[in-house]
């Protein structure tokens, strides 16, 4: 049992760090590169959304564009750090000790691991040409993580819990 733990452990980490490095991948693409592929995004969504969109006026196409644009952009921030925190907690759950903690440690310590990356990632754009760092995109991804630590650690309680029930 405790080399199959192991080898979790060693596919969670590589997962971690691959994952990190896609984010700062996508963090160095400048800021034409990073609008462009929100762009192509946002418009498949614009039109999901608003079937109509093309037949609008073209400051009304504009005005909508730029809002779904901004939900779009936050929503990847979410996500990138969702998947983060995602892994990060599933990391910390294949510790016995770890798992006994009170549970908001664990979502301290992925959400903290979260906070720590995003703010070296927001950093790390201030040296991409085109690119800002922006507090409010740490905040986004903080709450990524933390929303995915949660999820992650109650389905493993709901799992812990009928794997008990079924021994009794």
């Amino acid at each position: 049992m405790k080399h199959k733990i192991w080898i979790l452990r060693i596919v969670l980490i590589v997962l971690i760090v691959g994952w990190m490095f896609l984010i700062f991948d996508f963090s160095a693409d400048d800021g034409l590169e990073s609008q462009t592929l929100s762009d192509k995004i946002t418009i498949k969504v614009v039109h999901i959304i608003k079937p109509s969109y093309d037949s609008l006026p073209s400051s009304e196409q504009k005005a909508f564009f730029n809002k779904v644009s901004f939900v779009v952009r936050k929503i990847g921030h979410f996500g990138e750090y969702g998947l983060l925190g995602l892994l990060v907690t599933g990391f910390l759950l294949t510790f016995e000790g770890i798992r006994k903690l009170k549970k908001r440690y664990i979502y301290f310590y992925a959400t903290l691991w979260c906070v720590l990356y995003a703010l070296t990632d927001e950093m790390h754009q201030l040296f991409v040409k085109g690119r800002s760092a922006k507090i409010g995109d740490v905040f986004v991804d903080m709450f990524g993580g933390l929303v995915a630590a949660v999820i992650l650690v109650a389905i493993w309680k709901k799992i812990s819990k009928r794997k008990n029930y079924e021994k009794v």
